[in-house]
Order: C-alpha cells, then structure tokens, then sequence
C-alpha cells in the first residue's frame, strides 16, 4: 500500500465508509432504548455484515469512566450505556478499513465532562481546517496540540492515521512529545516530511482524556485529485 490510492482502492475506501456510515442512525437509535455496550457493538457488527462486510478491528464501546481509556479494556461491558461515551468501530469492504469514532451522550452530563466534549469538537474543527495540500502531517497535529495545551489539556495520541489495506496505515499524522533517538528517530525524520496530497485517505480524531472520562471523534477524510478535502463518513456528536 502507497500514501497516494490508485482509483481503485479510493472505490473500496468510499464503499467501507459508506457502509459504516449506515450504522450511524441504528447507534442514535439504539441509544434511545436501554442499552449495554456489548449489545450497541453487537449491531453494528450485523448491520456491518448484512452489507458484505466485515469489521476493521474488534469494535470498542465506552461510557462513563471506562472513556477516560483510549483503547478500553474490555473492548465493551455488560454496562447500561449513561452519560459521557463513544462507539470506535469501522468496516471493512474487500479488505479496505473504515475507522469511526461517534461520540454520544446519554442523559445528563456535568460541566466539566461537557467542557471536554465541547473543546473536542473544537479541536476537530481547528484540525479538519488545518489540513491543506502541501501541508506537512506532523503541523496539523501541532496546532491541535496547541489548541488543547491551551485548554489544559493534550493530545495523547497521534492525530490521525493513513487507511487502506491496514486499519492504522502510513503515515501517522503526528508530532512526538518528547526528543527520539535511534530507529524512532530515523522514522520521524523521515515520517515529518510527508504532506498532504491529492488522493491520500486518512482519518482526524482528536480526543481529550482525563483520570475520570474523555471524550473521542473520528472521521476519515480523502483529498480528491482536484486537491479539495472530502469527508468521507459522518461521525457526529449524538445526543439523546
């Protein structure tokens, strides 16, 4: 797999997007009901294979506490769904990976846990804008990190990352938070010089994590080969 898709692979990229774009009003609507996180992944699952598809990876679920986790541990409980979370899941169409993090509230929330959602959003915001043909990676993912150091909070994992036959693709849109020697210095050395270009999938998800809850959105975004930014699932925040 290249950093730039063939006309081909961008066709299986669209179509895995498209298909775990469908899970979107089934998670809003599932999330109306009395709902586990076990039984929120489960649907996803049927509705990703009933199109043909299978998933990208093992679909996360996370509320309450359990979001303060990047990659939570169990990927999903037996837990009534409340409050602050967020579903991580993707299809896979041929072998080409979607990836999506919808974020959701359910019920009430305090102040602090929507200060978090609201400065995530923003950050998605800032980092969906900052990318630009030409633009190297690594300086989208700075100005996020600087919009949330900002806030007090950080980035804590890469920004984003390339699509294609592999989940996490090259290349990370990242910058390391502290000095690399050796092998991992060789890499970002190489890694840094990578820019935005045309026909490139990849997706955006900053998220924000605290010792008691976090909050996550990602969606994964193509630069057509006219070099115009097109978004290609539609991950939102769902409230209900």
């Amino acid at each position: 797999m290249g950093l730039i898709k063939s006309e081909k692979e961008i066709r299986f990229l669209k179509k895995a997007a498209e298909i775990s774009n469908s899970c979107i009003p089934l998670i809003e609507k599932s999330l109306h009901e009395k709902i586990s996180e076990k039984e929120l992944t489960r649907r996803v699952r049927k509705k990703i294979n009933s199109q043909g598809a299978t998933l990208s990876f093992q679909t996360l679920c996370a509320s309450s506490d359990r979001t303060s986790m990047i990659h939570p541990k169990p990927h999903a409980t037996d837990r009534i769904i409340s409050g602050i979370g967020y579903i991580d899941f993707g299809a896979s169409y041929k072998g080409y990976k979607a990836d999506v993090t919808v974020p959701f509230i359910k019920g009430k929330i305090n102040r602090e846990e929507t200060i978090v959602v609201k400065k995530t959003l923003e950050a998605y915001k800032l980092s969906v804008k900052s990318v630009k043909i030409g633009v190297p990676f690594w300086k989208v993912h700075e100005a996020t990190d600087k919009f949330l150091r900002k806030n007090g909070f950080e980035m804590k994992h890469a920004l984003g990352h390339g699509l294609g036959l592999k989940v996490h693709d090259s290349p990370l849109i990242l910058k390391p938070r502290k000095k690399l020697k050796g092998k991992k210095k060789k890499r970002w050395e190489r890694i840094k010089k990578i820019n935005f270009q045309p026909k490139m999938v990849f997706t955006i998800e900053p998220g924000i994590y605290t010792k008691k809850f976090g909050s996550r959105i990602e969606n994964d975004f193509l630069i057509t080969k006219e070099g115009k930014l097109k978004q290609l699932t539609k991950s939102r925040l769902i409230k209900v």
